[in-house]
């Protein structure tokens, strides 16, 4: 049995209202901008919206403040299949549906997001850093955890810049030395290490990483291009991998 959900029809599917969190007004305000380059509107002529967030299972409504649109606000919910026939939505009244979120970053200013581990921080900043105020997890606030998260965004961003580290091996590398980055990040912040410490071991973990697959990948492309656009960097593991390309070539000369 189809249902109606902000006007939007629906099967198959249950929704169980939860608080909307910053990163899913902010899929909202993507929507309603591509929305109005392809219909070359004005924000105040769409009526309503979604977003869908792969990662936390939610989907997020939009309903315009007008005098023509019932329940107007901004309405999260987790979504699970069901059988046909026990389609329902479960609300909560206690939800805070405002769009006075929406409208902050319309006008310019910065939803807050707080971070439950590093690696959330580095994916928020990456991807909502234009529109959300990324806070670092509380063990990490500190003078040394800010420069060492500094270090490790300036790796993630790197690695995420070129399909050489997004794809087979270079995926795979990247995700290896970001994995091993991160906890020796941790564990430094932990003991009450500096950001030289983390540096140090930076370049123990390069050392003991497999590099010849990846290596061999920036060879095979055989395109200066890319050795242009991701050199230099300040990413330790750009530069190393880069740097073992260049041994190869020396090593076949």
């Amino acid at each position: 049995m189809a249902i109606r959900v902000h006007n939007f029809v629906s099967s198959f599917k249950r929704y169980i209202q939860v608080e909307s969190q910053p990163h899913h007004i902010t899929g909202v305000l993507r929507t309603l901008m591509k929305s109005i380059s392809n219909r070359g509107c004005d924000f105040i002529d769409i009526m309503n919206a979604f977003y869908q967030c792969e990662e936390d299972g939610t989907i997020t409504f939009y309903q315009a403040n007008r005098p023509d649109v019932d329940n107007p606000g901004i309405w999260t919910y987790l979504v699970y299949e069901c059988p046909e026939g026990q389609e329902k939505i479960f609300r909560d009244l206690e939800v805070n549906t405002s769009i006075t979120p929406l409208y902050e970053l319309l006008a310019g200013q910065k939803l807050i997001q707080r971070t439950v581990d590093i690696k959330e921080y580095l994916e928020y900043r990456y991807k909502e850093g234009n529109y959300l105020d990324v806070q670092l997890p509380n063990h990490w606030n500190n003078l040394e955890g800010r420069l060492i998260s500094d270090l490790l965004l300036e790796e993630f961003k790197a690695l995420q810049s070129s399909s050489i580290f997004t794809e087979a091996a270079g995926k795979e590398y990247a995700q290896v030395v970001l994995e091993q980055f991160t906890q020796v990040g941790s564990q430094i912040i932990e003991t009450g290490g500096s950001v030289s410490d983390f540096e140090s071991a930076q370049y123990d973990i390069l050392k003991q990483v497999n590099i010849n697959e990846i290596a061999n990948i920036i060879l095979e492309c055989n395109d200066y291009r890319i050795w242009q656009a991701l050199l230099p960097s300040q990413s330790k593991a750009v530069e190393y991998a880069f740097d073992s390309a260049l041994n190869l070539i020396a090593q076949v000369k």
